[in-house]
């Protein structure tokens, strides 16, 4: 599939209207195989946009399940683009985020998926983060 193609079936699949601020934005994202920290997407879309049009997009993503949100070792947040497990009212997040030491880069694993925890009566999770940290294949 190509990258239009991709990002028309992304946004109809999540019932967002197609603009081409939101089709940059995927775009970025599908191109990017680690997460994107907020200030590298300012970076990437260079001077000409509306910063709150940005963050109402990353937000209106986030609801709908496109996208997740990761915080770094560094307590930066950085956002990745969701599997199809994902929906508007529950991130399936239940993977292992690995964050390089030397690019700062953090990767989702999808294939290490997070075992079922078992927790003491009426304890309740509300979110659950695993990361680990190492130096990515490119930085060996």
């Amino acid at each position: 599939m190509t990258y239009p193609a991709t990002i028309d079936h992304l946004l109809r699949k999540h019932k967002l209207r197609r603009t081409s601020f939101r089709s940059d934005i995927l775009q970025m994202f599908l191109k990017t195989p680690s997460a994107i920290a907020h200030q590298d997407i300012e970076k990437l879309l260079g001077l000409d946009f509306d910063r709150v049009t940005l963050y109402r997009t990353l937000k209106s993503f986030e609801e709908v399940g496109l996208i997740h949100r990761i915080v770094d070792e560094s307590a930066s947040i950085k956002y990745a683009l969701c599997q199809n497990t994902c929906t508007d009212h529950q991130h399936q997040d239940d993977h292992l985020h690995f964050n390089c030491e030397r690019c700062q880069s953090t990767f989702c694993l999808h294939s290490f998926k997070l075992p079922p925890i078992s927790l003491p009566e009426g304890f309740r999770v509300q979110e659950l983060r695993l990361s680990a940290k190492g130096i990515c294949d490119k930085c060996q």
